[in-house]
């Protein structure tokens, strides 16, 4: 059974702003070395309907004991986020993360709209993973490290659109 993440971010600048900074390739840099990735790649795409972007970063493994057997000392993950073209004054992404040849994936999406004086994105996350019996308890971890990183994310990135 799958594990649900929800997460809301909030900021103190406009959606476009936001938006542009989720999707600026030194951003996206800077928030994954900031969550301890020590390799990191990141492509954008312009398309008709919107904009893909694909981040591909490597992180060491800081899992428990029965997670990191399946694992090893670290883990690739390719993320993919195909951004539509704005509708209104929000934008919406679907995305998935791709842990390689680990039995777990990722999907959901994210949302950007105002919020009063601000912004807020909104993460929904499904995680799911094959392994019998410990599958659960993997997914519990997998939610919490998202969360966690999402929380960086967030610091981050107000501390780049105060420095924009």
């Amino acid at each position: 059974m799958a594990k649900k993440l929800e997460k809301t971010q909030r900021y103190d600048a406009t959606p476009e702003q936001v938006w542009d900074m989720l999707l600026n390739e030194d951003f996206v840099k800077e928030k994954c070395e900031a969550a301890g990735a020590t390799e990191v790649s990141v492509e954008t795409l312009e398309e008709d309907d919107g904009t893909t972007l694909v981040c591909r970063r490597v992180l060491p493994a800081k899992l428990p004991g029965f997670a990191k057997k399946f694992v090893g000392d670290s883990i690739t993950i390719t993320e993919t986020q195909r951004w539509k073209n704005p509708d209104g004054k929000s934008r919406s992404a679907e995305y998935l993360a791709d842990f390689g040849n680990n039995p777990i994936s990722m999907q959901g999406t994210i949302s950007v709209e105002s919020d009063g004086d601000g912004t807020v994105v909104r993460t929904l996350a499904k995680v799911k993973c094959t392994v019998a019996f410990v599958g659960g308890k993997i997914e519990g971890v997998a939610v919490d490290w998202t969360d966690k990183y999402l929380d960086k994310e967030n610091k981050v990135g107000q501390e780049w659109l105060n420095r924009s």
